[in-house]
């Protein structure tokens, strides 16, 4: 029989112990102990507590990205496998409804659920909360929180009402600092509570924020990549412990304002106390310290004091500080004030410091786009193919990988390292529509094109024949040509796209911005822009549309024709793992997963064009809207076509009027696409 543990640290150790678990997960999975759906998307996108806890109420549909993450939970506790929870949330609502989840995703007369609380004083967590955030927390928020810290005692009550008393498991962490810190004493008695040996302890600072005490240490911890690069490699633990080490004669200032520090000792008292009760610790165990309750806020926007900026900078390792300073040259227009004050404190602590930043000495005129993940199959084959153009001009090759999980990383910054034109940016951590802005808003060439990292191209003259057309057509914003279709499994034959019959009018040398609409003409690594975003991105671009490419195509239409050359110059490659693989397979359930997502980009679309190609675009929305309700049709689940009405009411109406019944007894679909 399996046990699911819902582990929740309302503590000041909660990052160390978070970091400590993690260290541990093979240890963990010898003793049976898997971290629950870690298989899954959701899990890589959407921290656990955001996931798992996502309050949803009893007559509100399942999210999707839930209902995945509780299938994938189910599966592991089918195969035998205990599966751990882990969290920080400190809404109860959250709690209610896993609670609700479980019990309706999972047979729980099978399976025990056991409750896991860590707690510490109230005012640590408020203050934990407002120090780990790069934004200044808004007023309602602050006042949010503070009614949650004071009502901590409601989150065990309601667990004991939930699972039983004796299925909920509680650890007091009476540390007096909101500073997190060591407590091997918290992570042996986690651990026994979860059947396991001891852990084995991280040997350094985890990287993260709330490990250091002063303001100004955390702000130059969040220095240390710029927009999440980790390229190139530097040791994050000898970055923290230095920074660690220097801080210690800053002296610490809380974040959280002094007022809603004051108010929560003040209207949380009867809820303390009652924690302390049901903690069983020593009456007055979790008061505010005098220090937390009556110290001034720190001003959030103040710049950093350049002596505290330069102490830390000279006392920066070599094998630290040099690839610091190549990370920063190399992403240099995206620098904020902190690491621009860190750069000219790293310039005038050791200017003797060599770079070896790797770039062509003329000037750029074309950047190559890769987003790639979990792409070690194939993402030399498209840097290869990139190496292999043969231009009279100098190509940047810009390949940023999105936190994958194999070997992908290492094999782009081995490419790198022999190869000056490719710049990596390694992501260490995976965070929605960051592989797209982190690609875009580093480059400022003329011209960008696109690859992702399982295409590549066969032509090694096709940057050189797309760069002459746009040359020789000024008018044009962008060109594409067709590409050839590999099915990677085999199992459908290879394939041209877009096929000849589908382009507007015929086959044509130009195109117009309206042909776009009749649908996706254009394959990702087949397109060349005259690059619109030379000045970085406007605030109004939207990372998260899917279909993503259509829209930036869209985009640069806007700006002028779209030119086309007929050759077949690169290989689309169609792999199981591929977000569009399904397209070929079933219309029908690439639609169940992701018609909402293509409805959403219809409407963002919509609006940018100001409704200019409404009935364009309406004339698509239908294609989603038909097989919504075939699957009503046949499934008697009317949830995607409710959902899809009630959101974009204005399609809905559209597909309605042109939705036409022919046979009553067995109506087929009749629609405008």
């Amino acid at each position: 029989m399996a046990r699911i543990f819902l582990y929740t640290d309302l503590s000041p150790s909660r990052p160390w112990l978070f970091a400590t678990i993690h260290a541990n997960r093979a240890l963990l999975t010898t003793q049976g102990v898997e971290l629950g759906a870690s298989d899954t998307w959701a899990c890589e996108l959407i921290p656990s507590h955001l996931m798992f806890w996502t309050p949803v109420s009893e007559d509100e549909d399942v999210p999707p990205h839930m209902s995945s993450v509780m299938k994938a939970l189910n599966r592991q506790v089918e195969a035998g496998m205990d599966v751990l929870l882990m969290s920080y949330s400190l809404n109860l609502l959250g709690h209610q409804s896993l609670a609700r989840l479980l019990r309706n995703s999972i047979d729980l007369t099978k399976h025990d659920v056991h409750v896991i609380f860590i707690i510490g004083r109230p005012v640590c967590v408020l203050e934990q909360r407002y120090r780990e955030t790069r934004e200044l927390l808004p007023d309602s928020m602050g006042q949010q929180l503070v009614k949650r810290c004071s009502t901590l005692s409601t989150l065990v009550k309601d667990a004991r009402s939930q699972w039983g008393e004796a299925n909920v498991t509680l650890l007091a962490d009476l540390s007096d600092s909101p500073t997190a810190g060591r407590r091997d004493d918290l992570a042996q008695s986690l651990f026994a509570t979860l059947g396991c040996p001891p852990p084995h302890l991280p040997e350094h600072l985890p990287r993260h924020p709330l490990f250091l005490a002063s303001h100004e240490a955390r702000r130059l911890s969040w220095a240390m990549e710029v927009r999440d690069n980790a390229w190139p490699k530097l040791d994050d633990g000898q970055f923290m412990d230095c920074l660690s080490m220097v801080e210690r004669a800053w002296g610490t200032a809380p974040l959280s304002p002094r007022k809603l520090r004051q108010v929560l000792v003040q209207e949380g008292m009867t809820d303390l106390q009652q924690l302390e009760a049901l903690l069983e610790v020593e009456p007055g165990s979790l008061n505010c310290p005098e220090w937390l309750g009556t110290q001034p806020e720190a001003d959030f926007d103040a710049p950093l004091p350049d002596d505290k900026v330069r102490t830390f900078a000279a006392a920066l390792p070599s094998a630290v500080r040099v690839p610091l300073r190549q990370r920063y040259t190399t992403d240099a227009l995206l620098l904020s004030e902190d690491q621009k004050a860190l750069t000219e404190a790293l310039s005038f602590t050791a200017p003797a410091d060599s770079l070896t930043i790797g770039e062509p000495v003329q000037p750029v005129a074309l950047t190559v786009l890769t987003m790639t993940y979990n792409h070690e199959a194939f993402i030399g084959q498209c840097m290869d193919s990139v190496l292999a153009q043969r231009t009279s001009f100098p190509v940047r090759h810009l390949v940023l990988d999105h936190h994958s999980t194999d070997r992908t990383a290492d094999i782009v910054a081995a490419y790198a390292a022999r190869h000056p034109s490719i710049q990596p940016v390694l992501l260490s951590q995976r965070r929605s529509g960051e592989n797209i802005i982190g690609l875009f808003t580093r480059c400022r060439t003329s011209y960008a094109a696109l690859c992702d990292g399982d295409d590549y191209f066969i032509d090694p003259f096709k940057l050189q024949k797309q760069i002459d057309f746009l040359e020789s057509h000024p008018r044009c914003a962008l060109c594409f040509h067709p590409v050839s279709v590999l099915y990677e499994d085999g199992e459908y034959p290879a394939d041209v796209y877009p096929p000849l019959s589908m382009l507007p009018r015929g086959v044509r040398e130009e195109y117009y911005l309206a042909d776009m609409f009749q649908g996706n003409l254009i394959q990702t690594n087949s397109v060349v822009y005259r690059w619109r975003f030379r000045e970085g991105l406007p605030e109004w671009f939207r990372p998260d549309l899917c279909p993503g490419d259509w829209y930036w195509h869209l985009l640069h239409a806007e700006m002028g024709r779209i030119g086309f050359l007929q050759e077949v110059m690169s290989v689309y490659r169609r792999h199981k793992n591929a977000l569009y693989y399904t397209t070929s397979i079933s219309t029908l359930e690439h639609r169940r997963v992701h018609g909402m997502a293509e409805l959403a980009t219809y409407q963002a679309i919509n609006t940018h064009f100001q409704n200019r190609y409404f009935r364009l675009l309406a004339g698509l929305a239908n294609g989603v809207f038909a097989d919504f309700l075939k699957i009503y049709m046949e499934e008697e689940d009317e949830r995607l076509l409710d959902q899809a009405s009630n959101t974009f009411p204005e399609f809905a109406g559209h597909f309605l009027q042109a939705l036409k019944v022919v046979d009553k007894e067995k109506p087929p679909l009749e629609t405008t696409h």
